[in-house]
């Protein structure tokens, strides 16, 4: 079942956000400017968002958005902008990155997934809820040290996992 576009559209941008906001403080070089500038692309794109391919990724289509939003706050400040070719440069970097960082998100979540549900509820206690160690070790009644240990073993094997897959031999 395809999702509506209201969920499909908050989470592309969420998922976006960041590098979408970095593009712009790049520009603007203020960080209440840049936030003010994210607003006002993110009604944008809500509002182009029928408009948006889906076969195509959504960070450069928001960057092309962002991009004639930052050359119109330019203008009418009469501000001196940076370089075109510099924004384009950052767009192409920024979407490189999201690109592989997104590979390597996807890669870590399926490792995650092979885990035994002991050591993926031992992840989630530690990093997501950020119990401290001490008391996890009173809850699972080992000692710190072996909680510890544990934990150093299961980010090795995420993190060999994750190599493998992004290797191409998982």
């Amino acid at each position: 079942m395809p999702k509506d576009p209201q969920t499909e559209f908050l989470e592309l941008h969420l998922a976006h956000q960041r590098a979408l906001f970095g593009y712009i403080l790049a520009a603007v070089r203020d960080f209440q400017r840049a936030e003010d500038l994210l607003q006002q692309v993110t009604l944008i794109l809500w509002k182009k968002f029928d408009g948006y391919r889906r076969d195509s990724p959504f960070l450069p289509w928001a960057m092309g958005v962002a991009r004639n939003e930052l050359l119109h706050y330019f203008r009418s400040r009469k501000e001196s902008t940076i370089p075109l070719e510099m924004l384009d440069e950052v767009t192409g970097v920024l979407a490189d990155e999201e690109d592989a960082l997104s590979e390597e998100s996807r890669a870590l979540a399926d490792c995650v997934k092979s885990l035994p549900e002991g050591d993926r509820s031992l992840l989630r206690s530690r990093y997501e809820e950020g119990t401290s160690l001490a008391r996890l070790a009173a809850r699972i009644r080992q000692t710190l040290a072996a909680v510890n240990m544990r934990l150093v073993r299961i980010r090795k094997t995420l993190l060999d996992c994750a190599e493998r897959s992004m290797a191409g031999g998982a």
